[in-house]
């Protein structure tokens, strides 16, 4: 799903990490969580992320001008992870979910892209990012790239 090395341009850089321990999370609601979930265990790429550099896909929301930080999950090899420390954190409006489906996810992640409603964050640098995740080079369509 990420090619974090090649987006690193196209996406909304954040600087820092947006998010702690202290902000608030709206929870999804049960369909929302489910149909993510779903969408995300058959897509095709989830075989490709790396088991020790998981990646965290975390949505959002807007209310009053002020961004809502709803749940999100941590992708990893071939499954949802309960723990783990992302390289990398992918943020997408909420808006979105109801577009997911087994077989559009890229599509998905193309329009959100493409709107400006999709956030990307690492802390690690260029090289160490291709490092790891070179795997996911064919999946960089995924992006518009």
């Amino acid at each position: 799903m990420v090619l974090a090395i090649f987006i690193l341009d196209k996406l909304i850089l954040t600087g820092e990490i947006i998010y702690n321990q202290e902000t608030e999370i709206v929870p999804l609601s049960s369909e929302d969580k489910e149909k993510v979930a779903q969408t995300l265990l058959t897509s095709e790429f989830i075989g490709d992320v790396p088991k020790n550099n998981p990646i965290s896909l975390r949505f959002y929301t807007f209310q009053n001008g002020e961004r809502i930080w709803r749940d999100g999950f941590l992708i990893g090899k071939k499954q949802l992870l309960s723990e783990g420390k992302p390289a990398v954190f992918l943020y997408l409006h909420s808006k979105y979910i109801q577009e997911f489906n087994s077989g559009n996810i890229c599509e998905t992640i193309k329009k959100a892209n493409k709107n400006g409603d999709l956030g990307f964050y690492s802390e690690h640098g260029k090289t160490s990012l291709l490092l790891k995740y070179s795997g996911m080079l064919k999946h960089r369509d995924c992006f518009g790239l």
